[in-house]
């Protein structure tokens, strides 16, 4: 499965604009109401009536039973969690401090690899795999490869997220290199269009109903109410629109790393971002992601963090937030660059800041969140690991 959540739900949202003071339906249904917070502040979180319709037929299977699921634990639909204060001012102070720092400095607690030693560790694995699976091409062993390159991300660090340092997009030999930068990727992509995209509670990552252009994203500073662009693959048979996107930028972000999927698979992930806009905590099946252009604020929490809404194993479940310890309180923030200044990050959050050049390789499950320090921020990259039938691919390295 290329994802477990596939964190873009590509929902309609609309919101009114106005806020309501209770959540009745929260009460009534036991639900802990303490995403109320900061509803009577013009900052941070706050409730919005929505209308509309909001959760149209998905072509996505993953989409469908996301919504199967956020239907069943969350019965006030017409209220959701949105935060559109406008962070930027935020984002540029703490860039300025963190900008000439080490990648050291900017993310203490997270191991730091080079792409050699992660090529290294793989090369490893993948021996040992074939020396246990010798049926090369069988469906038993392409699903054990699948659930190889799933794993993978967990073996670097004893299930802990790693950081490639360098130049790793040269390193790969992408065009992406000396080509994304905003004008020049702008000029690229002419009037090919992204949909426009946001984050709530308890939808997550949400599509708006309009679509822009990369240009006019950047223009009309859409950040400033945490709109960014997003775009992440669900395999070859996706909607048109998306499909065409991705294949326009497809050939200047491979080749794909050793242990990921091939381009022509189509599991790619790519993340614009403006400054002050962000993804709130969230969790999904293990990725790798490439910060081409621009400097964005990664926070990251155990997969057993704890949750509002978990799965039978005790993960993050779909449209859940995480449960702060030693408490009954939800950190329901929907745009996390309020942990910039606002609001105290979750206890035990880590957190590294990525510059240009860097990978984060994250497993399966773990908590994240992340805000865009500067005007614009690019990253590419993709899932690891899925269902072998799914792909229905041999191919024994990729």
């Amino acid at each position: 499965m290329a994802a477990r959540f596939l964190v873009i739900a590509l929902a309609f949202y609309q919101a009114t604009g106005q806020e309501v003071a209770s959540c009745q339906d929260c009460a009534e249904s036991g639900e802990d109401a303490s995403f109320l917070q900061a509803a009577h502040t013009k900052r941070g979180p706050h409730i919005e009536a929505s209308k509309g319709n909001e959760y149209p037929e998905n072509k996505n299977p993953w989409a469908r039973l996301a919504k199967k699921k956020r239907l069943n634990h969350h019965q006030h639909l017409h209220e959701k969690v949105v935060d559109s204060t406008d962070y930027r001012q935020d984002a540029a102070d703490v860039y300025e401090k963190v900008k000439n720092l080490s990648l050291e400095e900017r993310c203490p607690s997270v191991k730091i690899m080079t792409l050699d030693e992660v090529r290294g560790r793989w090369v490893e694995t993948f021996a040992k795999f074939l020396h246990e699976n010798k049926d090369v091409g069988t469906k038993d062993y392409q699903a054990a490869l699948e659930d190889l390159k799933a794993d993978f991300p967990g073996y670097l660090d004893n299930g802990k997220p790693v950081i490639v340092k360098g130049d790793v997009p040269r390193q790969l030999g992408w065009n992406a290199a000396d080509h994304w930068g905003p004008d020049e990727l702008s000029r690229f992509l002419g009037e090919t269009t992204w949909q426009r995209t946001t984050f709530n509670y308890p939808d997550w990552i949400v599509g708006l109903k309009d679509r822009t252009t990369l240009k006019d994203y950047l223009a009309n500073h859409d950040s400033k109410e945490n709109v960014f662009l997003f775009a992440s693959e669900n395999g070859c048979n996706e909607d048109h629109e998306l499909k065409s996107l991705v294949d326009t930028m497809r050939s200047q972000f491979a080749p794909s790393p050793e242990w990921a999927y091939r381009p022509d698979d189509c599991e790619g992930i790519i993340a614009v971002d403006g400054i002050g806009s962000s993804h709130g905590f969230h969790c999904h099946d293990p990725v790798w992601n490439t910060q081409v252009s621009g400097t964005k604020h990664w926070w990251l929490l155990e997969p057993f963090y704890g949750s509002n809404v978990l799965d039978p194993h005790g993960y993050m479940d779909w449209g859940g937030a995480p449960k702060l310890p030693h408490s009954n309180d939800i950190f329901e923030f929907p745009n996390a660059c309020a942990m910039l200044k606002e609001v105290k990050p979750p206890e035990g959050a880590i957190k590294c800041v990525m510059q240009p050049g860097e990978m984060i390789i994250l497993p399966d499950s773990w908590m994240h969140a992340t805000c865009g320090l500067t005007e614009f921020t690019i990253a590419a990259g993709g899932w690891l690991g899925g269902t072998a039938e799914e792909m229905g691919k041999t191919d024994e390295s990729k």
